[in-house]
């Protein structure tokens, strides 16, 4: 335990705060790499939920467990060659730790179950995090744990032993989104040296995760729109305004005030005054409202004025291609019109 502090990988945090860095890497397994993990898919196939068995965790020695075996080995060969007893103890008691870190190295990690349980949508450009559900029934609990996503960052935390022996805990896990829709994390790395830094016990874990990414929202003008769109749904009249609209035969009970006496001394006959005053219009989303913009910028425009209209509360709805959204304001509907933009297909609007 005492080697492990001067370990750089092993800074600990707790469960619930697990580091998260939002710095992007984008790392392309090689070619060993890649065939290693069409190994573990074989091995593996993806699911919500993954216990942690001899099956799919791997030890090795780390670059200090090497020199430590070098040294063994060289004690050895001087103890052999010189007939020294107390070099060749000394030589059995180093491999000794070697044996006892690689068991405990493996049972810090083994009987973990991690389970997927979500993730938070984010924009592009910031860190989605994925909720995962750590389960463990070992007295000890485990520690110095090291957890990221294949393109993601390290996160360190303790998984600490309840008072029954099973304990469960949380943590988010964050990975950078770069562009809008699903995003596919791709593989969970989990890794310990604990406790003596000696050996290294990995899994990569093929789990089953998805995040939606909104479009970034971009500011620009949000253009006029017309009186009327022909479907009857904007620019109708409606009765009780203060706009002359027409006249209308006298009905007994009209205000007198709204009498046309001009026309009724005409001898043109009686009539009354109709006023009205225009419907108020829906506000639309519209896909062709940004015609000037390209396809992505569209969304990213839809998308900061959707978030718009929410903030100053004014019931909106979405036309895009193929989909429409009718007017409304909540906080569901606000999820639907921007799930709507982040999984639109640019192919459906003929771009």
């Amino acid at each position: 335990m005492w080697l492990s502090r001067f370990l750089p990988k092993l800074a600990v945090t707790s469960p619930q705060e697990a580091v998260r860095r939002a710095t992007y890497i984008d790392r392309q397994p090689n070619r060993w790499q890649a065939r290693f993990f069409r190994w573990i898919d074989k091995r593996v196939p993806a699911a919500r939920s993954v216990l942690l068995t001899r099956k799919n965790l791997y030890t090795f020695p780390t670059l200090t467990g090497f020199g430590f075996l070098t040294l063994s080995l060289v004690l050895w060969l001087l103890g052999t060659n010189y007939q020294n007893n107390l070099i060749l103890a000394l030589s059995y008691l180093l491999m000794s730790l070697v044996v006892v870190a690689i068991l405990h190295t493996y049972a810090n990690l083994a009987g973990l179950r991690i389970k997927v349980l979500g993730a938070k949508p984010a924009f592009v450009g910031e860190t989605v995090y994925f909720i995962l559900e750590v389960e463990g029934a070992r007295a000890k609990g485990s520690d110095n744990l090291t957890i990221r996503w294949w393109n993601g960052e390290d996160a360190c935390f303790d998984f600490e032993a309840g008072s029954d022996g099973k304990q469960t805990t949380q943590i988010q896990v964050g990975l950078h989104a770069v562009k809008r829709g699903y995003l596919y994390p791709g593989k969970l790395l989990l890794e310990s040296t604990f406790p003596l830094g000696l050996i290294r016990c990995w899994t990569w874990l093929n789990l089953d995760a998805r995040a939606v990414v909104f479009p970034k929202p971009l500011k620009v003008q949000f253009p006029l729109q017309a009186e009327g769109d022909g479907d009857g749904e904007t620019g109708e009249q409606v009765a009780g305004g203060d706009d002359f609209a027409g006249l209308k035969e006298y009905r007994a009970g009209d205000p007198i005030k709204h009498i046309a006496w001009k026309h009724y001394a005409r001898e043109q006959g009686l009539y009354s005054k109709e006023y009205a005053s225009a419907r108020n219009n829906d506000t639309w989303l519209e896909w062709n409202s940004f015609l000037h913009l390209a396809p992505e910028d569209r969304l990213s425009a839809l998308c900061y004025w959707a978030l718009e209209f929410d903030r100053l509360g004014i019931a909106y709805g979405l036309r895009l291609p193929g989909k429409q959204l009718p007017p409304a304001l909540d906080d569901g509907h606000r999820l639907s019109v921007l799930s709507a933009l982040a999984r639109f297909d640019i192919s459906l609007s003929g771009h």
